[in-house]
């Protein structure tokens, strides 16, 4: 997996990260346990992971990221003239 992309952490270690899968093509969130929990890594869609509940900080970060993606993408298209 390449391109990751850090979005949220937590202070015990756990880290969040948003990559595109090698076999799907498409947008996963990483989540990454911390060393001392034995640093499992899971992989989740990104719109399975804005469902899941309960909802954390990382949710929140991640709906962040994605809408300043939004914006960035729309502000490089240029208008079509009327």
């Amino acid at each position: 997996m390449e391109n990751l992309r850090e979005f949220a952490s937590s202070t015990n270690g756990d880290r969040w990260l948003l990559g595109i899968d090698d076999e799907t093509n498409r947008e996963v969130v990483v989540h990454r346990g911390n060393p001392s929990s034995g640093g499992h890594e899971t992989k989740t869609p990104v719109t399975s992971f804005l469902y899941q509940r309960p909802f954390g900080p990382e949710h929140k970060a991640l709906d962040s990221l994605l809408a300043d993606r939004r914006a960035a993408e729309s502000e490089e298209t240029p208008k079509k003239p009327m």
